[in-house]
């Protein structure tokens, strides 16, 4: 759906802001500057709380060219999450790692004892294996940081990772741009307007006790609940035995 479509089905399924079809003066409750506004906090809530808008093409968004000597790199302000990463022109995807865990590379056996000098970095080579635990912030605004291991040497300079993502919408709404397409997918449109809707009622309740906006706040929260437990269904990937690591371990990664 386009901006106009979803101000429309807003304003007069939604909300039922239908004062303009009276007699008399235009007396809408919301203006289209307003309700755009809402509109644009309604997409950005709904792609953060479902992870449900997806990218692996967008070249400024999904790729990232090494350096030499460089380990980590700030990812596009819109990427909520890296799905999954893949060197250059291979067809597996980088192993996800923890940074506790791939930095604690002992040299040489392990020994009955710690010793902080046993603790070395992996020597720089071809990126094997990728992380972002460094950015696990509350701030909306903190960029996600891709950490590669190992940190490329000039051998790498320029080679590609690809990522998959899960991201915010790259463009905001704008009231004279009416023609513009929601970048959500087509299905959860509707449950996205929910928030906006709320937004509206609760801002035009003198009382801040709207049955109204705790109605569409409700339907938004069960909405993405659901779609978020449908996404997660979708990158599923069965449990796995894996023998040798103190007996056995359990392991299970994203798809």
């Amino acid at each position: 759906m386009n901006l106009e479509a979803l101000l429309a089905e807003l304003r007069e399924n939604v909300l039922r802001d239908d004062a303009k079809l009276a007699s008399g003066p235009n007396d809408e409750l919301w203006t289209d500057e307003t309700l755009v506004r809402y509109i644009n906090d309604a997409q950005q809530r709904f792609a953060r709380k479902t992870l449900s808008l997806r990218d692996a093409s967008t070249p400024e968004v999904v790729e990232i060219s090494l350096a030499t000597g460089v380990s980590a790199y700030v990812l596009h302000e819109s990427i909520l999450a890296v799905v999954s990463a893949r060197y250059d022109t291979d067809v597996v995807d980088l192993q996800r790692v923890g940074r506790a865990r791939i930095m604690l590379v002992p040299p040489h056996e392990d020994p009955p004892w710690f010793s902080p000098s046993l603790v070395s970095p992996l020597t720089p080579g071809r990126s094997l294996a990728f992380s972002t635990d460094e950015t696990l912030s509350v701030d909306p605004k903190q960029a996600v940081t891709l950490t590669v291991y190992p940190a490329p040497t000039v051998d790498e300079n320029g080679k590609i990772i690809y990522l998959r993502t899960a991201r915010l919408p790259l463009t905001k709404f704008d009231v004279e741009e009416l023609d513009v397409d929601c970048e959500l997918p087509e299905e959860y449109q509707l449950d996205m307007l929910e928030w906006a809707a709320f937004r509206a009622t609760r801002n035009s309740d003198i009382d801040g006790h709207s049955s109204a906006s705790e109605r569409h706040e409700k339907r938004f929260d069960q909405a993405c609940h659901e779609i978020l437990k449908d996404v997660r269904r979708k990158m599923r990937v069965p449990m796995q035995w894996e023998f040798g690591r103190g007996g056995f371990a359990w392991e299970n990664s994203d798809g």
